[in-house]
């Protein structure tokens, strides 16, 4: 049986869905932008400090995973409904974005009609999550098992996302590369995200008491790695030689410290009521706009759009504003009806 709902979790994932749409209404303007204006490094920065995005969605995952299930319950009610919550509107997107790309973009079928956009997410630029998701699911059992190990003190905690997740680096750069090379794809690229949001469900108490104390502290980390992780992001933007291994130091330090910020963050946010229902209100749709946003991004693209480099910051937060209300009304209203769970989740 799940536990009551955790509020908090729920604005973590308002947040998160909001990072993910500034993600996506801001790359047109990261690829075309002038690298030497002020409007392409304001937009960039947004675009690579949100990439804490999907990664706090995975951490959130494994966290109520945790919390929910971490202390036993019957395995197959859990597979039924959470593959089923998860699968059904995964297919019901997947053929939605294939008809969507023959239709409007003149697809051709031998290229909608592989394995990789039906199997592995390929479909649309964003349906990989879903697969990562799927993949959690599936191995939460050994994942649990792993954990249960590990997990002697936070030191042991500690050591192991940092040993997991250069192992990680290691095996997809050395062998798991040779086979298939998205590594977005594949679960074990967030470990130290899934160790460590399942470390906070079972220990979610004791976590609030230690955000509150060290909110300063993660705070300060957050800025220093963001700002590490953005400034050679740019770098790379601008076609500059940077050190892979720093990239990797800098991507994984801030996905996971912007993660438990966030959260802490979430906590914090509960005491003021307005904004409190707001995410939560978009936590709970979040799903929903995570799946629908990206068909809505691009049919906008098509009709509003501005040849006005003046205009074009303006067009940029315009689409923002209008893809977070279509999205969030269209989820809102699925939600009213029985059919809902297969198409935006529960």
């Amino acid at each position: 049986m799940t536990k009551s709902r955790l509020d908090e979790v729920d604005v973590l994932k308002g947040i998160s869905i909001i990072a993910v749409l500034m993600i996506h209404t801001t790359a047109s303007a990261v690829s075309t932008l002038d690298k030497s204006s002020i409007s392409y490094l304001i937009f960039a920065f947004i675009n690579r400090f949100s990439q804490f995005a999907v990664p706090a969605f995975i951490f959130a995952s494994a966290m109520l995973l945790m919390y929910n299930y971490g202390h036993g319950f019957d395995w197959r009610l859990f597979y039924k409904r959470r593959l089923k919550n998860v699968l059904l509107p995964y297919v019901i997107w997947t053929m939605i974005y294939g008809v969507y790309l023959y239709i409007v973009h003149h697809v051709p079928l031998r290229s909608i009609l592989t394995v990789k956009n039906i199997l592995l997410g390929g479909m649309f630029y964003h349906l990989y999550f879903i697969v990562i998701i799927v993949q959690l699911y599936v191995l939460f059992p050994v994942l649990l098992y792993i954990y249960k190990l590990i997990n002697k003190n936070i030191y042991t905690i500690l050591i192991s996302i940092i040993i997991f997740q250069i192992a990680d680096i290691l095996l997809f750069k050395y062998i798991i590369s040779r086979y298939y090379q998205n590594s977005g794809n594949l679960f074990i690229t967030y470990i130290s995200l899934i160790i460590a949001g399942m470390y906070v469900g079972d220990n979610i108490q004791r976590w609030k008491k230690y955000y509150s104390k060290k909110w300063l502290n993660l705070s300060f980390a957050v800025i220093v790695f963001g700002y590490l992780f953005v400034d050679i992001s740019l770098k790379a933007f601008a076609n500059k030689q940077i050190n892979f291994n720093l990239y990797n130091i800098y991507y994984y330090t801030f996905i996971l410290i912007a993660s438990l910020f966030f959260f802490a963050l979430s906590t914090k946010i509960l005491n003021h009521h307005m904004l409190s229902s707001l995410l939560i209100g978009t936590g709970k749709l979040s799903f929903g706009i995570y799946l629908s946003h990206p068909l809505f991004l691009d049919v906008l693209n098509h009709f509003l759009n501005t040849g006005n480099q003046y205009l074009y910051d303006i067009y940029i937060i315009i689409t923002f504003i209008i893809i977070y209300v279509v999205s969030y009304i269209f989820a809102m209203f699925i939600k009213k009806y029985k059919f809902s769970a297969v198409v935006v989740g529960k």
